[in-house]
């Protein structure tokens, strides 16, 4: 294959290998810690030596590998919240009686029947700093609503860890939450949660709070509420309030792929953002600006979107797209997907156990 040709396909696939060894391994990360430094030093050595032409360069290439699977073991560490000593997974007592949980919301999830499903941020547990994302579900009342993204709540419950699937070829949903760093779930009725004053105004708050405007300028133009849920799906890759009819008419019409946020969207913005970026000067000044607002575009409108992995995917993508435009130079699509990848998962390696890092 083509792409092997590249060093750096060599070297994504052993920082690849990390990831996966250490995810399916689970060694201790005192271990993975000093596999990086090993393998630090052996590629300080042979790099020197070969520079020197005491020795064959194969013994250099192999220690560049062997130095990827050692980053990609160790990014898959700090990125894992189980390995934190301060992730609730790791206070046994937790799961054997209710106790007050202190949470902050992230994210609103599609609705069961019976719940409102929400991704909570844990701070305190009783009076115990801890950290660790939960599944929140709120059983569905006639008084109660959606909850702001960042509210602070207090809850008396208790926490569930996630269960295995119980019958050969069923889908394991406890094993697909821990690929998303959630280890346990929360119910509760409306009557057991306190919702504090005090609002987390981060970046996810500020692009819920526009997200929630373009939805409210949609309702303005009298769309009806299917034609509504639909809309905002295909514009902000928001499925929350789709029906299952809907979503299985998509599905069976092989098209279920454009409700959600891609490489599709994320490239009309860039040619949208371009052309409205014609009037600047071509001069080097002009198109750095134009190569600023680009990125910023893509990736706020990545952030509004909820950065799920087909959006960072494309996102990051796009943006060297867009780079190379600024550069002036022709784009090697082996490069810029190997780039993008590195750059992902170095940041995200759960990113690479998502069916939307490798599909639309």
């Amino acid at each position: 294959m083509e792409i092997l040709k590249f060093p750096l396909a060599r070297i994504t696939i052993g920082f690849v290998m990390g990831i996966l060894g250490t995810y399916y391994l689970n060694p201790n990360p005192e271990c993975i810690f000093i596999l990086l430094l090993l393998a630090g030093i052996i590629f300080g050595v042979t790099y020197f030596l070969s520079k020197q032409n005491t020795i064959n360069p194969l013994y250099f290439g192999f220690s560049t590998y062997f130095l990827a699977i050692g980053i990609g073991a160790t990014t898959q560490i700090i990125h894992t919240d189980s390995f934190q000593q301060s992730n609730y997974v790791h206070s046994q007592t937790i799961f054997e009686k209710p106790h007050l949980v202190s949470v902050s919301i992230r994210e609103k999830l599609r609705s069961s029947a019976y719940n409102d499903r929400y991704i909570a941020i844990v701070n305190k547990i009783d009076t115990k700093k801890h950290s660790g994302r939960i599944l929140l579900n709120v059983r569905k009342d006639s008084l109660n609503h959606p909850f702001e993204i960042g509210t602070h709540l207090r809850i008396k419950g208790t926490l569930y860890k996630n269960t295995l699937a119980k019958n050969p070829n069923q889908f394991d949903y406890g094993k697909y939450l821990k690929n998303k760093q959630i280890y346990a779930q929360l119910y509760a009725d409306a009557t057991d949660i306190q919702t504090g004053s005090q609002i987390n105004k981060d970046a996810w708050y500020y692009a819920a709070k526009l997200r929630t405007k373009i939805i409210r300028n949609l309702e303005n133009n009298r769309f009806n509420k299917a034609e509504l849920n639909v809309a905002i799906a295909l514009i902000l890759g928001q499925q929350q309030e789709i029906s299952s009819d809907i979503i299985q008419d998509y599905q069976y019409a092989g098209a279920v792929h454009i409700l959600s946020v891609s490489g599709l969207h994320i490239g009309f913005i860039l040619l949208f953002v371009t052309f409205l970026l014609k009037p600047f000067p071509n001069n080097k000044r002009g198109s750095f600006i134009k190569l600023i607002i680009i990125l910023l575009s893509l990736s706020s409108f990545g952030l509004i979107a909820g950065l799920a992995a087909s959006v960072v995917r494309s996102v990051v993508m796009f943006s060297f797209v867009a780079i190379g435009m600024y550069l002036r130079r022709s784009t090697n699509i082996y490069h810029t997907l190997l780039v993008s990848i590195l750059l992902i998962l170095l940041f995200q390696p759960s990113f690479l156990f998502d069916v939307g890092f490798s599909s639309d």
